[in-house]
């Protein structure tokens, strides 16, 4: 649960949900928004610099939001955080979608600068644009669950699931954090459900073993351990699934040991 999105899912995003501006003056650096967009894309550390020249050329606030970009998109997040929700901020006459999508990757950004309260509070201001966008609840339930706020994780979980009850990472994540609460009972529903939708989830088959093995159901939890190594071999869950094994082998061992010495007294 308190995983972090990393650069490969900020630099994902594509450029969506920002319309063009008008065209520029002849003469400038760049014609219009999109072509600094672009540009970002492409080369970001050139387009920073370029965006600053079109600023001072007078682009306004399409500069500003260019270089925001170019900063998230090469990876500086704790510049490109700030200036994204100060983008957002000041484009009060863009659409609804568009600002909400700014403020959702500055709390990326956050996150990948290890900042979670920074990332929580620009998601709540995302989720307070768009409260049904289940992506960005399911982010901040993420940053939360990071800062150990687990309750307030599962209100977001709870609101993605009723209105995406086929999103198995959903009720994955919501089975981490109620495991994490010590409420396995609904731990072990909630990944039971992840499982219906994604039977080859080694993250959820790992839950539901730990889960049995803490109720003494080391048969079913063993098999479960031996389903993570085959459907996610080299990941980390298969090798703490691997160690898992390793440890009730020994046990059994030793337990095998225990009952030949008490035979043969």
């Amino acid at each position: 649960m308190s995983r972090l999105l990393n650069a490969g899912a900020l630099t994902a995003l594509t450029l969506l949900c920002l319309p063009l501006s008008a065209a520029g003056h002849e003469g400038t650096v760049f014609a219009n928004r999109a072509a600094c967009l672009t540009r970002a894309e492409e080369l970001p550390d050139f387009a920073f610099e370029e965006a600053k020249l079109w600023e001072k050329q007078g682009a306004g606030a399409d500069a500003r939001l260019c270089q925001a970009l170019a900063l998230l998109l090469r990876g500086d997040w704790l510049l490109a955080a700030p200036a994204l929700e100060a983008s957002a901020a000041e484009m009060g006459r863009e659409s609804v979608s568009m600002r909400a999508n700014l403020y959702g990757r500055a709390a990326m950004a956050w996150s990948s600068a290890h900042k979670l309260p920074e990332a929580e509070a620009a998601f709540g201001k995302a989720v307070d644009l768009t409260p049904h966008d289940t992506q960005l609840l399911m982010d901040r339930a993420i940053a939360r669950a990071g800062m150990e706020k687990y309750w307030d994780a599962i209100a977001d979980l709870d609101r993605v699931i009723e209105r995406a009850p086929k999103m198995s990472e959903a009720w994955l994540l919501r089975a981490q954090a109620h495991h994490v609460l010590a409420l396995d009972a609904k731990s072990m529903r909630d990944v039971e459900e992840a499982l219906r939708l994604s039977p080859q989830s080694g993250e959820a088959l790992l839950l539901r073993a730990n889960l049995r093995a803490a109720k003494s159901d080391m048969l079913h939890a063993k098999q479960d351990w031996e389903a993570v190594r085959r459907v996610a071999p080299g990941s980390p869950a298969a090798a703490v699934a691997m160690q898992n094994l390793n440890a009730l082998d020994r046990a059994q061992t030793e337990q095998k040991r225990e009952s030949k010495k008490k035979q043969e007294q």
